[in-house]
């Protein structure tokens, strides 16, 4: 295949060297095919040098571009396939969190709740603690100020008594008192 390809590459160089040649004109100018041989034979061994020399740089150039290429292309899928792995192990996680998070939820909640009820119970029996002790301060102030009173109209009933007890009080009701007392007085003294 190769050498078709050479072999045909200079047949084109062939006629398009005769060509050129011939389109300058035959009359004016000779063809000289030694020449033409010589610039066919240095072409070919030209290229054909080329050929020779690159060949196996080119190919292992070539080649090793393409492991290159294969490796990447390996290399990619690789970590394309690692990555795929870690999204779903993220996701298993995320899906884990989630779960967790619920059941944290939901077990603040319920402590949350049972949290107000003790301290709706615990405020209950506070405020019924509050109302006895006001209801006992009531009472104790109410029956200070009843006895107070109580005092107060027993002083003004004794005063009123003196008063009365002074204006009516003459030489005979005072001596029948002061009689009675001794009287009184002389009974206690029996009694004993």
């Amino acid at each position: 295949m190769k050498r078709a390809f050479l072999f045909t590459s200079l047949w084109l160089a062939l006629e398009a060297a005769l060509a050129a040649s011939a389109g300058e004109g035959a009359a004016s100018h000779p063809i000289d095919w030694l020449g033409v041989l010589g610039k066919v034979i240095n072409s070919s061994v030209l290229f054909g040098g080329l050929i020779l020399l690159l060949r196996k740089p080119l190919i292992q150039m070539l080649s090793q571009k393409g492991s290159a290429i294969r490796a990447d292309v390996e290399e990619r899928e690789r970590n394309l396939a690692a990555t795929e792995s870690r999204l779903q192990e993220i996701g298993q996680r995320l899906a884990r969190v989630a779960t967790a998070v619920e059941e944290i939820k939901g077990s603040a909640e319920a402590a949350g709740q049972a949290e107000l009820s003790r301290l709706e119970a615990a405020g209950r029996q506070e405020a019924e603690r509050i109302i006895a002790l006001g209801e006992e301060e009531i009472r104790q102030r109410v029956d200070a100020a009843v006895r107070e009173v109580k005092a107060r109209i027993a002083d003004l009933a004794i005063a009123r008594f003196k008063e009365e007890f002074a204006r009516k009080l003459d030489d005979a009701g005072q001596q029948k008192i002061i009689e009675r007392n001794i009287d009184s007085c002389g009974g206690l003294n029996e009694g004993k």
